[in-house]
Order: structure tokens, then C-alpha cells, then sequence
């Protein structure tokens, strides 16, 4: 009976631990997104933290340069170079990964950026006060180290780098975010869309926020995250 009272204790506290990191999954079906398959995690540090691990576990191996090219006739490399990716503010498609016109600007909109660090493709930029200050946005991983409001809370390749695809077809990586939106601002219509680099940095790929509990299933080994404090009543 005790040992009963103890596996339901460790359970409870586990339950407890799961919900104090709020987690987000960005999953790509090759089916639906333009022969892209896997997830991209997010997972908060604590309920109402800002820090995040990022992890992706991504294959590209079944996309078809023919078919960018044909969406979109300004890709006009014979190869595509990388992957840009960013949340975006919008959902239109029924399905949760999607591709083409469905990661357009009319299905997904632009990039989130509640600060108005105002790039190209900031939710804002048609406001005069971010229109003037597009000419100037520069994000990349040196910036943002250095000053975390150089770039749209939304620009993810723009904080960590573009996504580069290895020989096998595949990207694994993951990152920490200490500015990261808060789960708080989170919203059922965001979503992860993946910009193809190859002369023109194509939508061709996009993904629905959901939230998880605890880790996905990917094909990339998750390192542990940071020890989070153990919620009241838990043993470590």
C-alpha cells in the first residue's frame, strides 16, 4: 500500500512538473508540407518563463525543387541553399502542416513582433512608425546576443540561423531562447512557416501550433533541460 501511495505521489509530481513547462509542438506531415516531415518543439522553462528550448528534428530529403520552382518562378537556384523560419500570426488551412498557397501572406500573415523591432515581414510593417525603421533591421545571432530587441520575437532563423540542410537530408539542432514570447502570448493561429533560400526566400512550408505534454516523439536524441525547481511535496 505504501509502495501504491508512493508511485501515485511520483506520478502526481510528475503531472506537476509537465505542467509547469508549458510545451508547443510545430509537427510537418511530408504529405501535406511540400514533402517536408517532422517537428519543431518548444519548451518553456518554467509556466510563465521566457526562456525556451527549441528543438528540431526536421527531414527534407522527399522535397521536390521542381515543384518550388513551379510555385514559385523567382527560386531560380538549381538548389535551395537553406531555410528561413519564423512564427507567424495566422491560420487559414484546415489541415495542421500545410504548404504553398496555404503558407502564403493571405493564409498565415506576417512575422510576430509585439516589440515593433519593424524587419521586412514584421506584422507591422505597413505602420508608418515601422516602415521607418525597416531599412535598419538587422537580426542575426551576434545581434540578438548582444541586444535581444534587434529582432522580431517571431524571427527564428533570424536569432539562431537558417536552417542548413545535411547530406542525409535532415536538420536536428536545438537552441535556448532567454527571450522567447511568453506562453502567455501564445495563440491558437500561430504557426512556424519555412522559407525556401534559393534567390527568392519562398514560403513553401508551414506548421500549426499545439500544445504537448512532455517530450515528442523526434528523431533526434532531446538533450535534458535545465533542472527546473521540484514542485512543493516532490522528491527529486
Amino acid at each position: 500500500m505504501v509502495h501504491s501511495f508512493g508511485t501515485a505521489g511520483a506520478f502526481a509530481c510528475a503531472l506537476a512538473a509537465a505542467a509547469a513547462q508549458p510545451s508547443y509542438v510545430y509537427k510537418f506531415d511530408a504529405a501535406n508540407a511540400a514533402g517536408v516531415d517532422g517537428t519543431i518543439q518548444i519548451k518553456y522553462a518554467a509556466e510563465n518563463a521566457s526562456t525556451a528550448t527549441i528543438t528540431a528534428a526536421l527531414d527534407f530529403s522527399r522535397v521536390n525543387q521542381s515543384d518550388i520552382v513551379a510555385f514559385d518562378n523567382n527560386c531560380t537556384m538549381d538548389a535551395v541553399t537553406g531555410w528561413k523560419w519564423h512564427i507567424h500570426t495566422k491560420w487559414n488551412s484546415t489541415l495542421s502542416s500545410d504548404s504553398f498557397k496555404q503558407c502564403a501572406k493571405a493564409a498565415t500573415a506576417n512575422h510576430y513582433d509585439p516589440l515593433r523591432a519593424c524587419g521586412p515581414v514584421s506584422e507591422y510593417n505597413a505602420e508608418p512608425e515601422c516602415e521607418a525603421k525597416i531599412k535598419d533591421y538587422a537580426c542575426n545571432p551576434g545581434s540578438y546576443s548582444a541586444n535581444p530587441l534587434a529582432c522580431e520575437k517571431g524571427d527564428l532563423s533570424g536569432k539562431f540561423g537558417a536552417f542548413k540542410v545535411a547530406d542525409d537530408g535532415t536538420v536536428k539542432g536545438e537552441w535556448t531562447d532567454e527571450h522567447f514570447p511568453l506562453p502567455s502570448e501564445s495563440t491558437e493561429t500561430w504557426s512556424i512557416v519555412l522559407h525556401a533560400m534559393c534567390g527568392q526566400e519562398s514560403r513553401i512550408a508551414c506548421a500549426l501550433q499545439t500544445e504537448t505534454e512532455g517530450e515528442v516523439d523526434q528523431s533526434t536524441p532531446v538533450q535534458d533541460s535545465p533542472n527546473q525547481s521540484t514542485p512543493a511535496g516532490c522528491g527529486v
